[in-house]
């Protein structure tokens, strides 16, 4: 399978993880991180987050479906929707849920606060750091500095920025623009008839703070769980939101991501009080 750009031609590859399941991958190194977030180190698992056999989850930021993978191996919940808007992601999301179709809802759109339609900008060479407010120069800046934190980590000592660039490379080369379309997570719960939300996963670039503001007030009692990345982007985002949760009466968490220490990314976890 695979999805041509007008730039040149980007193939799905086969690949077996460490627990010998088979998928489509677009990056080996993308996959080796994914894999070790969310199967090894359970990062959307932290904070006494809970997850039971029949739950609904919506995954916000699926890419190539891993943390749907992770669900659906150990906890067999009843319905997964799975929001991906960049294409080559959505061809191999497609592939390695196809066990599942009865299982798994799958959508081109992308969330946000309204039902609509905006750009979105897709890095062929990292797909994880897509998004609709993505920013060459400072998604350099997010890579670079998880790259100095891991490389600091491994050796026990600063490493030369020489190798950062090294290690970063071109991974943010040729990016590629395309409209997609934009739906809000309360046009999800109603057109699906959704009565509870087990999990709210958010993993979107940038863009988690515009999915929280497409939350009816009629559809916050719902939502049990909640796990977001969020960005700092000088606004102190991150407290924004911890706040914004409390007072929709969820117990939160607010922690550094693991591995990027420098990079003004956190981790929030929510759980209905």
């Amino acid at each position: 399978m695979t999805w041509t750009w007008t730039d040149g031609v980007i193939r799905m590859q086969d690949a077996v993880l460490p627990n010998k399941m088979s998928i489509f991958e677009i990056n080996s190194y993308e996959t080796k991180f994914l894999y070790d977030e969310i199967f090894v180190q359970r990062s959307y698992m932290q904070h006494d987050i809970e997850i039971g056999r029949g739950d609904t989850i919506i995954d916000a930021g699926a890419n190539i479906g891993m943390f749907a993978l992770y669900l659906l191996t150990e906890f067999d919940p009843s319905r997964i929707f799975c929001f991906e808007p960049a294409p080559n992601c959505l061809d191999a999301l497609r592939a390695n849920l196809a066990r599942w179709t009865d299982q798994v809802i799958i959508s081109d759109s992308a969330l946000g606060d309204s039902t609509g339609e905006a750009e979105f900008t897709y890095y062929p060479g990292y797909s994880i750091m897509s998004g609709l407010f993505a920013n060459k120069d400072r998604d350099l800046d997010t890579l670079k500095s998880g790259a100095r934190t891991q490389a600091a980590q491994k050796n026990k000592a600063i490493v030369e920025e020489r190798f950062i660039n090294a290690i970063v490379g071109k991974k943010l080369e040729n990016s590629v623009s395309f409209k997609c379309p934009i739906t809000t997570i309360s046009d999800v719960i109603d057109k699906h008839d959704i009565q509870t939300v087990n999990l709210l996963k958010i993993d979107v670039e940038r863009a988690e703070n515009a999915i929280i503001r497409g939350i009816n007030d009629k559809h916050w009692g719902r939502i049990k769980q909640i796990v977001v990345e969020v960005h700092d982007q000088g606004a102190r985002e991150h407290e924004v939101m911890r706040d914004t949760l409390a007072e929709k009466g969820y117990h939160t968490v607010l922690s550094i991501e693991s591995g990027l220490d420098n990079s003004a990314i956190y981790g929030l976890t929510a759980r209905r009080n």
